[in-house]
């Protein structure tokens, strides 16, 4: 006895597998009349899908996800000459199936899902709607509606409608079951095959045909409120390629801070991409264009997958004696993948207020905070008063700078890729969080977004994020050339040796000028920007230490 249930145990063990639930497409089938193409795939589950049109409605791709036979998923239909349907083909993007309708005379698609009745297992509906007027020919031996006196007639002959055999007959096979039945329960079908109505028996099908439908439609609604619309994602054009060339021997420094990194992943799209490692590529790119302008240096706050505190940040930039800082982040939301575009981040004025409280409170640490400027402050001790303001237009001029860049920056991000909003926002983050250093974040876009999660993940898109950022800096700068003196002597002083500013006077030129400072004419143009020798009474020339 203890043998047979040892048997019987096993025996149900090993069917255990074979009574699971597999998530299969059964089959795929089609059929067309004068109004529409309908394709319908036949499944063993309930199912998760996208759709997408394109290519100015000739392209239309269903993805069902998460197929267990997704190599053996049936891929190969024939369509009559009318249909909307030209071509199908499938692939596969993991164990997700793509079909790819290729489309002549179709409106757009409506897709549904049929849950099981009569039998039958869930059914994923596309009918394409016929927009040609090709569709409208009748086809031998569809449904013909007679006159009451000839149906009489034929009457038990065995005959169809005219007596010809048809070369298409709709059987439950081709049509939607509901409507076969429909179709079935109203109509008269001849030995051939060929099936007939009277015109009471039209009137009745047209109106619980139209009834069906509508209620066929509000079962797609239904399911579309649950049903993800994918765009077909296109490898991006590479922008013009960044040669790095020398600087100038003082050049305008730039810290670009790569978001999160090593045991700090961000945000994680639902493909698996990872907010650290679409940051270090896009902060390696643009550090490449910003060292292509002798004018600036890029110096990157990571250069490889580890993790940086955020609070050091900031310190690291200062240590470079960046004169701006740039953060790289990518962005995500928890509702939904609707939300897409860049938008860049400015700090608010409550958290610089915060921050400025600390560093007044921190005695004998603004030096170390703020360098030469921390200088002053902590010299200030005597009067508080001034100390305070000293950091608050510090801090208050580094934050206008940054919003102004941010603004430009858009404005050339906007013309590449979507915006999230239009204009830099303030908010707490503590990588900008710097008084003195102009500092401003961006997201590059939403990973939660599958859209944008497939982009940002390229290469070429990567690039061409970095090269509007780059020209959004050069924009901004060669538009406002007093910006970059005034960030390059505040850097000066966080820096503990600022540079000095001479104002040229009658009678002075250049040479005369380098000797009495004892630089060189040629270091004197360079940290200048100056392309000939001649100079203007008043002009203000920064002599290089």
């Amino acid at each position: 006895m203890f043998s047979f249930l040892k048997k019987l145990c096993l025996s149900v063990v090993l069917l255990l597998p074979a009574l699971g639930f597999a998530d299969n497409i059964n089959n795929l089938r089609a059929f067309s009349n004068q109004d529409k193409t309908r394709v319908v795939l036949d499944l063993d589950f309930n199912p998760h899908y996208s759709t997408a049109l394109k290519d100015d409605a000739h392209t239309f791709i269903v993805r069902v996800n998460d197929v267990d036979n997704y190599k053996s998923a049936k891929s190969n239909l024939s369509f009559d000459k009318r249909s909307a349907v030209t071509k199908l083909t499938k692939n596969l993007d993991g164990n997700d199936v793509r079909y790819i309708f290729t489309l002549d005379g179709s409106g757009t698609p409506n897709v549904f899902v049929l849950k099981p009745q009569s039998g039958r297992n869930y059914r994923l509906v596309i009918d394409f709607p016929h927009t040609s007027p090709r569709a409208r020919e009748p086809i031998k031996g569809e449904i013909k509606v007679l006159d009451q006196k000839t149906a009489d007639k034929l009457a038990g002959s065995g005959v169809g409608s005219g007596g010809i055999p048809p070369t298409h007959v709709i059987t439950v096979d081709d049509a939607d079951n509901a409507e076969q039945a429909l179709l079935n329960s109203l109509s008269t079908v001849g030995a051939d095959g060929i099936r007939t109505m009277t015109p009471a028996q039209a009137v009745a099908y047209q109106k619980e045909l139209q009834e069906l439908r509508e209620s066929q439609k509000a079962a797609q609604n239904k399911t579309n409120k649950n049903t993800q619309v994918e765009e077909e994602v296109l490898d991006t054009q590479a922008p013009p390629p960044a040669k790095v060339i020398t600087a100038n021997p003082d050049p305008f420094i730039i810290a670009v801070d790569a978001g999160h990194g090593g045991k700090d992943p961000g945000a994680i799209g639902k493909r698996g991409v990872k907010e650290k490692n679409v940051t270090l590529a896009i902060s390696k790119y643009l550090a490449d264009y910003i060292n292509s302008n002798k004018q600036f240096r890029g110096r990157l706050i990571r250069s490889k997958d580890i993790f940086v505190d955020l609070d050091k940040r900031s310190e690291i930039a200062r240590r470079y004696k960046a004169d701006i800082l740039i953060s790289i982040h990518a962005d995500s939301v928890a509702s939904g993948n609707s939300a897409r575009g860049a938008s860049v981040w400015v700090l608010s004025g409550n958290r610089a207020q915060r921050e400025n409280g600390k560093i007044l409170k921190s005695k004998g640490k603004q030096t170390s905070l703020l360098g030469g400027a921390g200088e002053v402050i902590s010299q200030s001790d005597q009067n508080p008063y001034l100390a305070a303001t000293i950091l608050e237009m510090t801090s208050e001029n580094a934050r206008s700078e940054g919003y102004t860049l941010g603004q430009e920056i858009l404005v050339k991000l906007g013309k590449f890729t979507k915006l999230h909003n239009s204009k830099p926002i303030p908010a707490s983050l503590a990588v900008l969080k710097s008084p003195d250093i102009p500092s401003l974040l961006i997201e590059t876009g939403f990973l939660s977004n599958r859209y944008e999660e497939i982009q940002l993940n390229q290469p070429n898109y990567q690039k061409q994020l970095a090269y509007a950022i780059y020209q959004g800096i050069k924009s901004y700068y060669d538009k406002n050339p007093a910006m970059m003196f005034k960030s390059r002597q505040e850097s000066a002083l966080r820096a503990g040796v600022p540079e000095k500013v001479h104002t040229v006077k009658k009678g002075e030129f250049l040479s005369k000028i380098a000797k009495n400072y004892g630089v060189s004419v040629n270091a004197l143009k360079q940290r200048n920007n100056l392309k000939s020798d001649v100079i203007n009474i008043g002009q203000k020339l920064v002599i290089p230490n």
